[in-house]
């Protein structure tokens, strides 16, 4: 099946274009009339369809074709921008949640277009389509550039910086590095395979065993000692990842190392 592209979708009317902030813990269920773009400047909210659950935040854009059924629940207050518009190729019928990482410029394409259906000065509808085509190639642009390697790494860049200067820390643990990377953990650490080839928590043991090994060699530190200095919580469990990860023990490493030497 083909990817689907929103930037594909042929507008033939914009129908609205409206703000709203509803309460926390609001809950409400709807059915969309026209397809909708879903954009939050702050908050956050749930929306299931199916099954599905979808976030609409500052982080994520919505969308849903006309048609859809769908449950709301708002968990975080904050503005939400509402863009509905129909589509003379209807035959795309899938919902989509896009990471747009707090884009700034598609919150302000979103903000552009409220002022100007607002404001109903001369050709507004046609600045407001423009408006909506500009949005919606951003989206694509975005989701296209998320699909590289390096796209993908630019998501999850800051933590795993974070994890090389306080790997010796023994708080290092996924949902953290996922807030930290303004992500789903599920999301994260999809990524974080798809870059690295192995899971986040499988990454900070190997970056462990890496700068044990040069302790081992280096310095005249007990197993015990380095385990805690590179962030395992205690010597054996130390020595059961490291010998997995290089097939020696720490002793036999570290004796092997000092003969080479």
């Amino acid at each position: 099946m083909k990817k689907f592209d929103i930037s594909e979708l042929v507008v033939s009317k914009l129908v609205d274009v409206y703000s709203y902030t509803l309460e926390e813990d609001t809950e409400a269920k709807a059915l969309t009339e026209h397809s909708v773009l879903i954009l939050k400047r702050r908050g956050q909210s749930f929306y299931t369809v199916s099954g599905k659950r979808y976030v609409a935040d500052p982080n994520h854009i919505v969308y849903f074709p006309a048609g859809t059924s769908y449950e709301l629940s708002v968990d975080r207050v904050g503005e939400c921008t509402i863009l509905e518009f129909d589509v003379l190729n209807g035959d795309i019928s899938e919902c989509r949640e896009f990471f747009i990482g707090n884009e700034s410029d598609i919150l302000t394409t979103a903000k552009n277009m409220l002022h100007y259906w607002n404001l109903r000065g001369p050709a507004y509808g046609s600045k407001c389509l423009s408006e909506l085509y500009s949005l919606l190639t951003q989206i694509s642009t975005i989701e296209s550039y998320a699909d590289s390697l390096v796209g993908k790494y630019g998501f999850i860049h800051k933590s795993v910086k974070y994890i090389e200067k306080n790997y010796n820390k023994q708080d290092l643990y996924t949902p953290m590095l996922a807030k930290m990377s303004g992500i789903g953990e599920t999301y994260y650490r999809n990524i974080f395979q798809a870059v690295f080839g192995v899971p986040p928590t499988k990454y900070i043991q190997q970056y462990r065993v890496e700068k044990a090994k040069k302790l081992l060699v280096d310095s005249a530190g007990s197993v015990e000692e380095i385990a805690l200095a590179v962030g395992f919580a205690n010597s054996s469990y130390f020595c059961k990842v490291f010998k997995t990860t290089t097939g020696l023990t720490p002793s036999e490493f570290a004796e092997k190392g000092r003969w080479l030497g």
